[in-house]
């Protein structure tokens, strides 16, 4: 796996293992959830509608605060290519949201390889592969890298600004980059942005004022670019971070979705996020000294973000990246040093044993993920088991109605998963059940088992919880699961029916 010395963007077998666990969480997951619909759907308008403004999703579900397109515009223009040339092999529309989330998943990864190469610069290439493989190692990161929430775009942009910030030799184009985040991405950035300018300060890599001129001129080109891109996509003038800004803040909107503790960040996301990185970075940052600045910034920035009562763990993902490179630093020492007494050889067992917990979570997070988007499975399975009704209507001229519940479209459903004529979709929200029935639908997909008029025909189940299972750890139990394909772990997933697919009576008569 030999690396390219001072590569800008390494791409050997370190960088090939995370790209290939990112690929790998598209085709386990496949489908998105609510909070990545925005960019899910403008992607899909901008390779199936392009110009024709007027058919794009957010038209008709415009959201609670209007997001940029621009994110979108970028991975829809790379995917384009081998979308249509899929398409014209004649694959479904489906594969249009994997070829998105593959091209911003390999945009996230070299990213990281950039920043990977800045680290390499200062504490040696061992550290920058330590880097690559412990964030292959977690769950979050790779997960999240190919899935289109604003937070994903912003961490390929804050990987790159913060390579430039690491190696302390273009300190502007760290500006410029972590500039277009905050106005164009994520505004939440911002607090972000003063503590590494702040820094460059402290540490002389830029003088006060050549700062405040990058940056307002930085921001300044950014809020020009947003305003006339989105503001045509619109219909208004606007800029779409500044509306976001003012919902979270100003108004205190974003409370709405529901609040947690002033410490759940430090005391609930970063151990579910970071695993094994966690103690990891806390060994590096007594370890390294050239690594403490980086946590002391990143510490006062979730800090401060704990202010606001609203928490995801989303929000945090781009400065994760930073805390992993603490842990590689330790990861690092604690390896070069094993042979140096009993005591470092002991650090060094712990090391790999955390290592190896933090690999056994991310599998188990893994399969919890795949069954976690009933929606999109039941949309799938009723175009499947109702192939033949859809030719036979298909002949005759008519259309088949499907009604989307909420649930359903909150939970995998996207444009991409339409299967076009003779289907028609609705997700008409707080539809009383003889409404339903007026309406005429052919199908439903709902989270009511039995509705007045219709038939169920598919059952979908999805996460309902974890239990414990000692069983697999005996050896022939263990090897059972293993000749059936099943991977032996202690902990078993359990699933229960939350959506059903129901066939209207009146249907085919």
């Amino acid at each position: 796996m030999g690396l390219v010395s001072r590569a800008a963007y390494p791409v050997d077998g370190w960088t090939l293992i995370l790209l290939g666990v990112t690929w790998a969480h598209v085709f386990m997951a496949p489908f998105t959830k609510v909070e990545e619909s925005f960019n899910v759907q403008a992607m899909h308008d901008l390779l199936e509608h392009r110009g024709n403004l007027a058919a794009y999703d957010h038209q008709t579900f415009p959201g609670v605060v209007p997001r940029t397109f621009l994110g979108a515009m970028w991975v829809a223009g790379v995917s384009a290519i081998p979308y249509w040339m899929l398409r014209m092999l004649g694959f479904k529309k489906a594969v249009g949201l994997t070829c998105t989330r593959l091209v911003l998943g390999t945009t996230v990864v070299l990213a990281l390889a950039r920043l990977r190469a800045a680290v390499a610069g200062l504490l040696g290439e061992g550290v920058g592969r330590a880097l690559m493989l412990l964030t292959a190692l977690q769950f979050h990161l790779p997960f999240y890298a190919s899935r289109p929430l604003p937070n994903t775009f912003a961490v390929a942009l804050a990987s790159l600004a913060h390579a430039d910030w690491i190696s302390g030799k273009r300190p502007e184009r760290a500006i410029v980059l972590i500039a277009i985040a905050v106005v164009v991405i994520r505004c939440d950035l911002l607090p972000w942005a003063g503590l590494m300018g702040l820094h460059m300060l402290l540490a002389r890599q830029i003088s006060l004022r050549r700062g405040l001129f990058v940056g307002a001129a930085s921001a300044a080109g950014s809020l020009a670019l947003t305003v006339m891109v989105d503001s045509v996509f619109w219909g208004r003038w606007l800029w779409p971070e500044g509306q976001v800004l003012w919902f979270n803040t100003a108004e205190n909107r974003s409370a709405e979705w529901g609040t947690m503790p002033l410490h759940w960040y430090f005391t609930s996301a970063l151990p579910r996020t970071l695993l094994a990185g966690l103690p990891l970075a806390a060994l590096g940052a007594a370890l390294e000294r050239r690594v403490r600045h980086v946590c002391v910034c990143v510490l006062l920035y979730i800090a401060a973000y704990s202010l606001l009562p609203h928490k995801e763990v989303r929000f945090l993902l781009p400065v994760l990246p930073l805390l992993n490179i603490a842990a590689a630093a330790g990861i690092m020492r604690a390896y070069q040093n094993r042979r140096k007494g009993a005591g470092w050889a002991g650090v060094w067992l712990a090391v790999v044993a955390l290592l190896a917990c933090s690999a056994a979570a991310s599998v188990l997070m893994t399969l919890v993920s795949r069954a976690n988007y009933p929606g999109g499975h039941a949309l799938a399975r009723l175009h499947a088991t109702e192939a033949a009704s859809a030719a036979e209507a298909a002949r005759a001229g008519r259309n088949l109605t499907v009604h989307i519940d909420v649930l359903a479209a909150m939970t995998g459903v996207s444009r991409f998963g339409e299967a076009g004529k003779p289907w028609l979709y609705s997700k008409e929200e707080m539809l009383a059940e003889e409404n339903i029935w007026s309406a005429g639908f052919d199908y439903l997909i709902s989270p009511a088992a039995d509705i007045s008029g219709y038939r169920r025909i598919l059952s979908q189940e999805a996460y309902a919880g974890l239990q414990l299972d000692a069983h697999c750890l005996r050896p022939k139990e263990g090897w059972k699961q293993v000749l059936h394909g099943q991977l032996p772990l202690p902990v078993k997933i359990l699933q229960q029916p939350q959506l059903y697919v129901h066939s209207s009576l009146r249907h085919g008569q």
